[in-house]
């Protein structure tokens, strides 16, 4: 059995269950006032169905663990208090970097090193967070918000996203090892296909 494989089995209906979960909060984030975030929703969601769309196997999902990570936020940011819901978004931002990375991983060919995964986690997770700082520019510029505020808010927005990116990136590491790194290696070793 390979790691995909044994993954697959020990979760993918939990998986599931957890993604319509995502997808329930995604009209209920609209209704509650949050057309941005249920947005983010949504890409969140196309980013935890795209392996299963993309193979046509609904078993294709990620590890409960790393979709249940992608789907807290979601669903926190509609029963929080509010001073969790501040910090939510980079959560949120960690957990779809940390996703993206995790099914680069287990669906493609794609070989990545122990030391540059987590890397990539947190890099994914500080280019997200610096896309959605140029979308808030223009929104200030061309559409008269107030989203950016000050340069010091701006950048202590870096920080916390780079800090949840660590935490994401320490998780995948952590994860990962626990998973049986042994096993991919034996599995590359006797020729075996990567899932």
């Amino acid at each position: 059995m390979t790691v995909l494989e044994s993954l697959a089995a020990d979760g993918g209906r939990l998986s599931r269950l957890l993604v319509g979960v995502l997808a329930l909060s995604i009209p209920a984030n609209l209704l509650a006032g949050n057309p941005v975030w249920a947005a983010f929703l949504l890409a969140d969601l196309a980013v935890l169905v795209l392996p299963a769309v993309a193979l046509r196997d609904a078993s294709a999902m990620l590890p409960p663990a790393v979709t249940a990570l992608a789907v807290f936020p979601g669903v926190s940011r509609l029963f929080a208090p509010e001073w969790v819901t501040e910090y939510v978004t980079y959560v949120a931002v960690a957990a779809l970097s940390l996703a993206v990375v995790v099914e680069l991983v287990l669906f493609t060919r794609a070989e990545l090193s122990a030391r540059f995964a987590p890397a990539m986690v947190v890099l994914t997770t500080m280019a997200a967070i610096g896309a959605w700082a140029i979308v808030q520019f223009h929104a200030d510029q061309h559409l008269g918000t107030d989203f950016l505020g000050s340069l010091d808010a701006l950048m202590w927005e870096f920080v916390r996203a780079t800090v949840a990116g660590v935490v994401a990136a320490g998780f995948f590491r952590l994860y990962f090892n626990r998973r049986g790194p042994s096993e991919r290696l034996a599995l590359d070793r006797a020729g075996g296909e990567r899932g």
